[in-house]
């Protein structure tokens, strides 16, 4: 090997044939002293001989590398005029990614004003200035703290590390209006300053309240807080950061309404837990003390290198080394993250579930919000708009497989997570006036039957048992419905009908094999299978539907369908462990005979391939038969010429309603005082049901006559606001109804068997 020209080679790199020169010269770099040094930057250049002008070339040629261009603006071969310094800062691990909230920030010295010992736990950058307009907003929430002791517990924010901070409660504080008016408009378009602000606020609280017993204890004649042989009183060490979750600020928002402007903004979302990502940890940033001016500062760590500070940032202190690294100090971070993907849950939407997939938007959780959710959860999200590379999925874990570099896709940083049980639905003024409108219908519930499905005719009592198991009822039991009948009477369309206008729901098709099985129950997905994704049955879950075309297809899940009718929980055997979870859904299945028509000749389990467990778990089974008739087919064609006629004017339904006047609050009046003639006790239950069936029937329609039916849209927030205020009783006389009505099927039950089959579970 030749040795290279202008001096020796360095010690601790030697790589290719040469060094300098035109020859080879590889692109490596080495560490020398803590810093990161190019191959053939440190080389020494022979300083120019007196007279000889200092801008001259020096004697010894640089090596060719990155700062040393081959080729200029114009395109031709060019020299350095002289020997510049080598920038190296670009090698460092710091740079390679953007940092955190957009803050360019390596290391900091830990210089807290006396006022604010956790000053730079929230201000990485900003110094303190007494008289600004900064630190006057940090007084008058801090006071605010102090003067709602009821609302903020000090000792339990201290111990848990984070607080609530409600908008009602900061709207009504006059002194905090007064020197703070804007505080919601900076909350919702400068929520990462505002929250440093109100953040900072609390910990000072926190601090002062801290000292404030330790010199209490300290004082304490009888009981002195000292260390002694018997008794270990533990120091009083550093508050760590204590993180704000906002209520109230932001309305609840649709996620298509998002877009990548509001990056930086405050907004609210509502949805399903559709999956939940493995947690993962990583240190973001160390503490370091200088062992000769002992300093404290604090070095951001990124990626696997753990780099150390290699200078001392505190003025007039020449410290190269000797860095002692702080675990304890709360400059020393650990960053927790979990991904979590939300499937939106509105009321303004219809989901064509065969066709289209509902708004879908990923989650990151931090700090105490890790594992607070699970899959299947309604939850309502309030955090921060960002960005992120789809090419950096290795360091932040997230559901979405990755894309080409240089993708950029948007994700919520979570600032508060609540349970979607106790915050209640919101409605428009109109809606309120069109759900009054319906309700103050004659025979609203006819109304509701006729709107449900309008495509299907002729079967009123299946689509009205739909809708009774859609509105729900006072207790947390579920209503299931099952329809057997011949192949295209409608079955399906119902299903999708219902699917669009339920609150909560999910749609499985069995006719689709093994990816309706997939979507059933609790599968995990991912690169390694740590994602768990939730199925049917549990986004379905908590008073929500879970229709499933095609029951009798779905073969290898029946025993899954009947652990969760039958338990209300689905159990997920774990390698090591074993899970379950909470699923209670209504389940509205419909199943297909085995031969392609119904055959009255045979019983029920033998049309159909379900297994007898599962059929006895649901509570309303109905048949449904395409019986050829005269007078249905003439029913039929004017249903369908008068159902297109009046479909143009289902967009003015719900402004017409405002024309109407309100008469009463009863939800059917005209069905309740509808003059029916007394049953009698001989009556069979198969008449009652066929005059029930007539009643629910649209009137008989003339030459000219149109449907005007109920837009989907308007059906879906009138069942969503009736389960959420409506709590309806029954009266004596409906209990005795109802009571006789059992009886008389036990008796026929065991009149024609001998013995009774019907079950009383």
């Amino acid at each position: 090997m030749n040795p290279p020209r202008g001096g020796r080679a360095p010690s601790r790199f030697v790589r290719g044939r040469a060094r300098g020169g035109g020859g080879y010269r590889p692109y490596f770099y080495f560490r020398r002293n803590g810093r990161v040094i190019p191959a053939g930057g440190n080389s020494r250049h022979p300083q120019p001989a007196s007279g000889q002008d200092p801008g001259a070339e020096p004697a010894t040629p640089r090596p060719r590398g990155w700062n040393n261009p081959r080729f200029d603006g114009n395109a031709r071969r060019t020299r350095a005029s002289k020997a510049t310094s080598i920038d190296c800062s670009f090698l460092r691990p710091e740079y390679y990614v953007a940092p955190e909230d957009a803050l360019q920030v390596r290391s900091l010295l830990v210089d807290n004003p006396r006022a604010y010992p956790g000053w730079r736990l929230y201000f990485l950058r900003e110094e303190y200035v007494a008289d600004s307009e900064l630190a006057k907003r940090i007084i008058a929430v801090e006071a605010h703290f102090q003067r709602s002791p009821d609302d903020y517990s000090v000792a339990e924010i201290s111990k848990c590390g984070f607080f609530k901070f409600s908008a009602s409660c900061a709207q009504n504080d006059k002194q905090l209006q007064v020197v703070w008016p804007t505080l919601s408009e900076d909350m919702r378009s400068k929520p990462l300053r505002t929250l440093a602000i109100i953040g900072l606020a609390m910990h000072t609280v926190v601090v002062n309240a801290s000292l404030d017993a330790a010199d209490e204890a300290a004082t304490n004649v009888l009981c002195p807080n000292v260390s002694t042989v018997e008794k270990y009183v533990p120091l009083n060490e550093a508050i760590p950061k204590v993180y704000v979750r906002p209520e109230g600020f932001a309305a609840v928002e649709l996620m298509a309404s998002i877009t990548h402007v509001r990056v930086d903004s405050l907004f609210a979302v509502r949805g399903i837990v559709s999956s939940v990502g493995e947690p993962t940890y990583n240190l973001a940033w160390q503490a370091f003390r200088c062992t000769r001016c002992q300093a404290e500062q604090t070095l951001r760590q990124r990626g696997n290198f753990a780099p150390r500070p290699y200078h001392c940032l505190k003025p007039r202190c020449g410290a190269k080394d000797d860095f002692l690294a702080l675990r304890s100090s709360p400059y020393t971070r650990l960053l927790v993250r979990q991904i979590i993907r939300l499937e939106e849950s509105s009321l303004s939407l219809l989901t064509d579930y065969d066709n289209t997939l509902p708004g879908e938007l990923d989650i990151e959780l931090r700090h105490d919000l890790i594992d607070a959710v699970h899959v299947g959860q309604e939850i309502v999200v309030t955090g921060v708009l960002k960005l992120r590379e789809l090419c950096e999925s290795n360091e932040l874990p997230t559901t979405s497989s990755a894309a080409a570099g240089g993708d950029l896709q948007a994700y919520m940083l979570a600032c508060t997570v609540l349970d979607a049980r106790h915050v209640n639905r919101e409605f428009s003024k109109f809606d309120l006036e069109a759900i009054s409108m319906i309700n103050a219908e004659p025979n609203s519930f006819k109304l509701l039957v006729q709107s449900l499905a309008p495509e299907v005719h002729g079967h009123e009592l299946a689509k009205a048992a739909c809708l009774l198991s859609l509105l729900g009822g006072t207790n947390e039991g579920s209503i299931n419905v099952l329809l057997v009948g011949d192949p295209g009477i409608g079955k399906s369309t119902m299903l999708q009908n219902c699917a669009q206008t339920t609150e909560r729901g999910a749609y499985i098709n069995g006719k689709r094999g093994v990816q309706a099985t997939n979507q059933l129950g609790i599968t995990f997905s991912g690169r390694n299978k740590r994602v768990m994704d939730a199925g049917a049955l549990l986004m379905a879950n908590n008073k929500g539907h879970c229709l499933v075309d095609g029951v009798d297809k779905l073969a290898s899940k029946q025993t899954l369908l009947l652990q969760c009718m039958q338990g209300g929980q689905l159990n997920l055997p774990l390698p090591g462990a074993f899970a379950s979870f909470d699923s209670q859904p209504s389940i509205i299945a419909c199943a297909n005979p085995q031969r392609g028509q119904y055959d009255q000749g045979r019983y029920l389990l033998q049309n159909i391939r379900i297994t007898p467990a599962l059929l006895k778990e649901y509570h309303l089974v109905y048949v449904l038969l395409d019986k050829p008739s005269t007078t249905r087919d003439v029913s039929l064609t004017e249903h369908v010429r008068a159902l297109h006629a009046g479909s143009k004017k289902r967009a003015q339904i719900a402004a017409r309603f405002a024309l109407k006047a309100k008469k009463n609050d009863s939800i059917s009046d005209e069905t309740a005082n509808e003059s029916v003639p007394p049953l009698d006790e001989k009556d069979s239950i198969m008449e009652q049901d066929y005059d029930l069936d007539k009643r629910l029937e649209h009137n008989s329609l003339k030459a000219d006559d149109e449907l005007d039916l109920l837009p989907p849209i308007l059906m879906k927030k009138f069942i969503a606001y009736a389960r959420q205020n409506v709590k309806p009783e029954l009266n004596d006389d409906a209990a005795r109804e109802i009571k006789w009505h059992f009886l008389e099927l036990c008796r026929r039950s065991e009149a024609e068997h001998e013995q009774s089959q019907i079950g009383l579970g």
